[in-house]
Formats: structure tokens, sequence, C-alpha cells
């Protein structure tokens, strides 16, 4: 048998066997994996053309001594080879398309796409027509989001949301757009949009209301154009990742970014450049102590200087210059029963344009939740904002329909149900006490039916 034919064969062998290693394992393990049954095969394979040789070597015996037995000695060696050949030719075809597709799927990296939906029902005291108050049934955020692994270093993260506001118009948002490498096990890098990482809560749960206890986020940590007090998305570099101590494990993240606008009241994250000369700048560092498995306790901070311009519904000016300064910590608590989120952010902003000063203010909230059972968690939140009149950057965040920089507590109490680990309901009722709004609103029932896919 020519050797060429040999080798080709045992690549063939070699690349059937090692096919499920091509598709699940990484580069280096197939590689690996190849080197190993080609040399296997090779084996095989040298003992098998022996053996032909042998055979082919082979005389036939004297006519009349092999009148019974001559025929199938002679037709031995004579058969094996062909029959040999002809299934390694068909092996050889049936390699030939696997191979193929085996190498196209090596070069497409391939897209995890992930989705999330979530309708719901809402009956509230509220007279005002915001997506705090608005009464009756409701569709809620269609999110996908991409996953892309493009090799064992390089990935990135791609979130896109539709969602209707609260005048039922539809938007579409590219919440998130990161491109990450993976420097070792203690560092990745990324660049892009990604979801400002202050707290705990901003970076563990994005837009996909599912994978959150709750239907609402805190109003402190509310998304922009929610009117949540503080940058929710940034668009810059982020430098991430963890460090095994002897007290534990380090968590932490550093990030800079294009700083924020206040266009007609609500936080812009300048997606395409900056409007100052200055800088959204912070950090975030938490430590995981071992001697309290599921605990961890974090500092967080950011600095940058914020314009606003635009004008409210009323035609009334919105404009001025913010040097905005946050301070806080965190700390987050998970067991097989409970789960305990609670955040604090200090806040000294300086009036650069006007005549304010520095003014002081205060946020935060904490949450709690019990697993009742396999399938019900109860959870209750507490949540308030004390905020400074005097200080032009609350006093700014007015998005034309109610002043969301106004301080407030609410009380938030709720219970969720999981169908199956895709889906779940939620039922949740609060009470809000709103400086720019006298009356107490109430929300009676605010319900939820949230899937993934």
């Amino acid at each position: 048998m020519p050797m060429n034919k040999i080798k080709l064969s045992v690549l063939s062998l070699s690349l059937v066997a090692a096919f499920p290693a091509l598709a699940d394992s990484s580069e280096a393990a197939r590689l690996k994996a190849l080197e190993q049954k080609l040399n296997q095969s090779l084996a095989v394979i040298e003992q098998l053309q022996k053996r032909i040789t042998d055979l082919e070597q082979v005389k036939p015996a004297p006519a009349v001594a092999a009148v019974p037995v001559a025929p199938a000695p002679a037709a031995a060696p004579a058969a094996a080879p062909a029959e040999v050949a002809a299934r390694i030719d068909s092996l050889e075809q049936t390699v030939s398309g696997l191979t193929s597709g085996a190498l196209r799927s090596q070069a497409d990296s391939g897209v995890p796409l992930h989705g999330f939906l979530d309708v719901g029902y809402a009956r509230s005291s509220r007279t005002v027509a915001d997506q705090y108050g608005r009464t009756g049934f409701r569709v809620g955020t269609f999110d996908l989001y991409l996953t892309p692994q493009l090799s064992d270093r390089v990935k990135a993260l791609l979130e896109i949301a539709y969602e209707y506001d609260y005048t039922g118009t539809l938007g579409v948002d590219m919440e998130r757009a990161q491109l990450g490498y993976t420097v070792n096990d203690n560092l990745t890098a990324w660049a892009g949009r990604f979801h400002t990482p202050y707290g705990y809560w901003n970076t563990a749960f994005h837009h996909g209301a599912q994978i959150q206890t709750s239907i609402t986020r805190p109003r402190v940590i509310a998304f922009e154009d929610g009117g949540g007090l503080l940058p929710a998305h940034t668009v810059g570099a982020w430098a991430t990742g963890k460090v095994a101590t002897g007290a534990g494990r380090l968590n932490y993240d550093f990030y800079a970014g294009n700083s924020q606008t206040l266009r007609s009241g609500v936080l812009d994250y300048n997606a395409v450049g900056k409007d100052t000369g200055g800088s959204n700048v912070g950090f975030n560092v938490g430590l995981s102590p071992q001697a309290v498995p599921g605990l961890t306790l974090g500092l967080h901070g950011l600095s940058e200087k914020v314009v606003s311009n635009g004008t409210n519904q009323a035609g009334a000016a919105l404009n001025g210059q913010i040097g905005v300064r946050m301070l806080g910590g965190y700390g987050f608590y998970e067991t097989d029963d409970w789960e305990v989120i609670g955040e604090y952010y200090r806040f000294s902003n300086k009036d650069l344009a006007g005549s304010a000063g520095t003014n002081s203010s205060w946020a935060g909230f904490v949450q709690a939740g019990y697993h009742l059972s396999d399938r019900w968690t109860g959870y209750a939140r507490y949540e308030k904002a004390s905020l400074s009149a005097n200080d032009p950057y609350f006093k700014l965040m007015n998005n034309g329909i109610t002043n969301y920089g106004a301080s407030y507590d609410q009380k938030t109490i709720g219970v969720r149900y999981d169908l199956d680990q895709r889906s779940a309901l939620k039922f949740q009722a609060e009470r809000i006490n709103d400086a720019g709004n006298p009356t107490r609103v109430n929300t009676w029932l605010r319900a939820q039916y949230a899937v993934r896919f």
C-alpha cells in the first residue's frame, strides 16, 4: 500500500477520533489529543503494513497439495489490501466532510445569545404619569444579551434593550458594548460601554429582570432614564479582577471614562466623546473573608465633572457645572437561606458655575431576601436619600415629569415564586414619601412575569 495513502489514512482516522475534542476542548487540549491519536494510529498502521507485506510475499503451495485449501490462502492476500483500501477511501470521504465542518467551527467563534423578557401590572395611587406610578398592564424590557468568546483571552459582551418609556414610545438602547482581554487569572481589561462598577447591585444585575429577586431596582441606583442619582453606565476603560490573600479574596475595579452630561435633567453617558475636559474615574474594592463564607464587604468611590444643559418641559433652563464626588461602602451576604444587599453613597458636590459652594448629601438602601422554600422567596427593602436642597446636581435632575432629585424614603415588600430555573412570578407593594411630591404614594400591587432564554 502506498505510504502517502497510509499517512492520509492515519490523519483521517485521527481526525475522526479527535473530532469531539475539536468541538469541546481548548486548542491546546485538542492538539495534545490529536498527537496521541496520531501516534497510536501510526503504530497500528505500521503493524498492518508489515502484515500486508508478509502476506504478499507468501508463495502459493503446489497445485496437487493445494486442491482442498489453496484458493483461500491465495485470495486472502489479494482481498485484504483491496478491502482495506476501500474502507480507507470511505473513511477519507467521511472525514473530509467532518474535517471541513470542524475547521469552519474553529474559524467561527460563535455568538452565544441569551434573552430576557418581562410583562407586568401595577396599581398605584400616584397621579403623575411616570415609570413609577402608571396603573395598568405593561410590557417590560426585551433584552438581548450576547457573550461571544473570540479566543481563550479575547471576549466581548453586548446587551441591547428594547423598552417602552412612560409615554408608550419604544426605545432601543445599546446598554453594554464592551470588548475584553484576559491578561491572567487576576486581571481582565475591558473597553467600551459597561455598567459602572460601584456597589454590588449595578454589576451583578443588568436589564434582564428575571435574575434579580425584586421587581424594581432601588431608586438610588435606577438607570439614568429612570431617574437614577448616579451614572449607571460608563464609556471608557475598566480593569477588574481578584487576588487571593491570607484574609480572603480581594476583588477590585478601577475605571475611567467620559464624564456625564445632564441633558434636560437626565444623565447622558456620552457615547461619542465628552462635553467637558474632565473624566469619570472611580474604584471599587471588596473583600470576601474566608472566615465568613458568602460575605463581601467593600468600599467604592467616583469623581467627575458634570455639565448640565437644556430645558425642562416648562421651558426653564437647566444649566450648570458640578464637581461630583462620591465615597461610600457596601456589603453582600448570601447563604442557602439568605440574600442581603446593602449600599451607602456619600456625596460632596461642588457648584463650579455658581455660588452654591460644596454640599453634602447621602443615599442608600438595604434589601433582605429569605428563601421560604425551594421556589418561594420573600424580600423587603428600605431605601432613603437625604439630598441637599442647594446642590445643583440634584436640583437639575429633572426629566420634565417630576423631580427625582428630591429627598425620599421608600419601603418595599414582596414575594417571588420560581416557576422553574428560567421563569419567575413576582408580587410587590411599595410606600414612598417623596419630598418632590407631598402626597404619600402607595403602589398597592406590582406584579411581574419574567423569563430568560
